[in-house]
């Protein structure tokens, strides 16, 4: 089973066992959640029910079930929250996950190879595909992205709209 990375364990919060996240997905992306996987660096995906889910700001505070004192949620400091990928909600036809984007090469519509997505960046109203060696950064925004060729793993920007 793959697994996706969907936010990280920032810190706790509050004194029963509530977990505050920083979010790699929008937010209304938790609202629904009842069942996530932890995982620290060398282990296993262990599953943990979700009691509740609040939100604060631009931040996801979660109540992981059977957890209920600060000092059972401080061993989830750290961790990444992840979910099986089959478990993601269905996308529209030109949506991505910023998952899918990460590795694809950028080359622009006159052939300029540009090099590969190292991440992808919320700005708020939008976001940006941040290019390995962060020597570029390329807001994903249609008058700038012409296509994604998924099954390529491509992506073609118009090349007199680029900030460089």
């Amino acid at each position: 089973m793959e697994y996706v990375v969907i936010g990280k364990v920032l810190d706790t919060f509050g004194l029963d066992g509530e977990l505050k996240v920083l979010p790699y997905m929008p937010l209304e992306f938790f609202e629904n959640l009842n069942k996530v996987y932890l995982k620290r660096k060398g282990g296993d995906y262990v599953p943990f029910e979700v009691e509740w889910v609040d939100f604060m700001n631009d931040k996801v505070i979660l109540k992981l079930k059977g957890y209920d004192s600060i000092e059972e949620a401080e061993q989830f400091k750290g961790a990444k929250i992840f979910l099986p990928k089959e478990a993601l909600p269905e996308l529209g036809e030109d949506e991505f996950y910023a998952y899918e984007l990460v590795g694809m090469e950028v080359e622009t519509d006159r052939g300029k190879n540009l090099g590969k997505v190292a991440r992808v960046q919320d700005m708020g109203p939008y976001d940006v595909l941040v290019l390995e060696g962060d020597k570029l950064m390329i807001p994903f925004v249609s008058d700038i992205v012409k296509d994604v060729k998924k099954e390529e793993g491509k992506i073609i920007v118009k090349e007199e709209l680029l900030p460089v």
